[in-house]
């Protein structure tokens, strides 16, 4: 092989590198150097790729959680009023850059912190952006009913993910 041909080699090697650690990190880059989002958009276009949102699991935080029983069940023997609780999140993007805003996943637990009921929950369903702004709080106030009447429950946890 020539000194030429090395060379050569050499480049096509570099700009490969390039092309992978583009579209390996292309949301990272487009979330934190937004100036160059158009042409990412365009490299997309011709890559057949999609930019999409940055998903950061720590960005992310749960600055309040509540969950309150409404009202007490009149009769515990009928069968047809379960108990309503109101359940309270707040999220906040705690990152310099827009996420992508996450899912939750609530876990209803007995006196010993064992699970009784989880719940997954995707919240654009429930009205949230599709992508918080940074520093952007997000809550949500709803009511709960449990569809079981022997699901009593102690405590609750509260997680952000990204599926």
């Amino acid at each position: 092989m020539t000194y030429a041909s090395l060379i050569t080699w050499a480049l096509l090697g570099v700009v490969g590198l390039l092309f992978q650690a583009t579209m390996l990190f292309k949301d990272a880059i487009a979330a934190y150097q937004p100036t160059l989002q158009p042409a990412l958009v365009q490299w997309c276009v011709w890559a057949n790729c999609q930019i999409l949102p940055l998903q950061q699991t720590d960005a992310v935080v749960i600055d309040h959680a509540a969950i309150d029983q409404l009202h007490p069940r009149p009769n515990p023997d009928d069968a047809d009023s379960s108990p309503q609780w109101s359940f309270e999140i707040h999220l906040r993007n705690s990152a310099k850059v827009p996420v992508a805003t996450p899912w939750i996943e609530l876990t209803l637990t007995d006196a010993q912190d064992q699970p009784v009921v989880r719940k997954v929950m995707h919240l654009t369903e429930w009205g949230a952006p599709t992508v918080m702004a940074p520093g952007e709080i997000w809550s949500l106030s709803s009511q709960l009913s449990l569809s079981s009447s022997d699901s009593h429950f102690m405590g609750y946890r509260m997680l952000t993910f990204y599926p």
